[in-house]
């Protein structure tokens, strides 16, 4: 990630980097953009990711989309690559295979493999950007495009299994509590009831995870809420008191103080009117 370590709250835009060193993020946080990462030497980078922790090696190119929370914990010193945001609206446009959109929104992180060949095509990406050329901006989009049509052609709607990975300390701790939040966050649930799944102390539960991902339970909780409205917005016709009970928000009033806060500073209609 950018050097810059920011909650990325607002969206970012349509940006393309070449990273010298992947920094590792202080937090986990959410944008409303999409965002592909391809490591190109050294790695593998290892994601925070919907509950799981996910490594993406050295010449894989992984896409998902930067509303659900996601945080890079770790990966080697001098691992360089690209890193590229694209607003989700225009791949919204660009009518991608249903199963590629349908995987993005529901919080899937995307793999696949690259070829060595592509290097140096990614290096044009980042700089037809830099050049501030209208014209070489708009072939590297439409590369980028093509090339994301490319991943959707061998996927299936079913995602795939993810490797097991070894995990220890605190972060296998941080897996398991992730994990369980993600299969309960639109109930009515309670730190407490989150320990005791997972069998934590939940004052140790809540300073574990405070230290590991810089943010309380509760703010992860409802950062998942919020995502979880945002893709009602954009997929689905139904009124926002809908979305909002359907979220796991109470009542309208704490949905919207919680959209406000972690949803970019659009308002739900706003949001709804950006991306369709």
């Amino acid at each position: 990630m950018p050097a810059t370590q920011t909650s990325h709250e607002a969206p970012i835009g349509w940006r393309v980097w070449w990273l010298r060193d992947f920094s590792i993020m202080g937090r986990a946080h959410t944008h409303a953009d999409v965002e592909i990462n391809i490591p190109l030497r050294g790695g593998p980078l290892r994601y925070l990711h919907a509950g799981r922790i996910v490594e993406v090696p050295a010449g894989k190119l992984a896409l998902f989309w930067g509303g659900i929370p996601h945080q890079l914990l770790s990966t080697a010193s001098g691992c360089e690559g690209i890193l590229i945001t694209l607003p989700l609206p225009w791949m919204l446009q660009w009518e991608m295979p249903e199963p590629l959109t349908q995987r993005l929104l529901s919080g899937d992180l995307l793999l696949e493999k690259s070829v060595p060949e592509e290097t140096a095509g990614f290096r044009r990406w980042v700089e037809d950007f830099e050049s501030g050329n209208a014209v070489r901006r708009k072939v590297a989009l439409l590369e980028i495009q093509a090339r994301l049509h490319r991943l959707a052609l061998g996927m299936s709607r079913r995602p795939k299994k993810s490797t097991s990975l070894v995990l220890v300390g605190g972060e296998a701790r941080m897996e398991a509590i992730t994990r369980h939040i993600n299969g309960c966050y639109l109930e009515n649930v309670t730190v407490e009831e989150i320990a005791d799944a997972v069998g934590l102390n939940h004052r140790y539960l809540m300073r574990l995870f405070q230290a590991h991902s810089a943010m309380s339970v509760w703010e992860y909780v409802v950062r998942l809420r919020v995502s979880h409205a945002q893709r009602l917005l954009i997929t689905t016709n139904q009124k926002i008191t809908d979305i909002a009970l359907e979220s796991g928000f109470g009542s309208v009033a704490p949905f919207y103080a919680a959209f406000e806060k972690f949803g970019g500073g659009k308002t739900p209609t706003a949001f709804r009117q950006a991306h369709r």
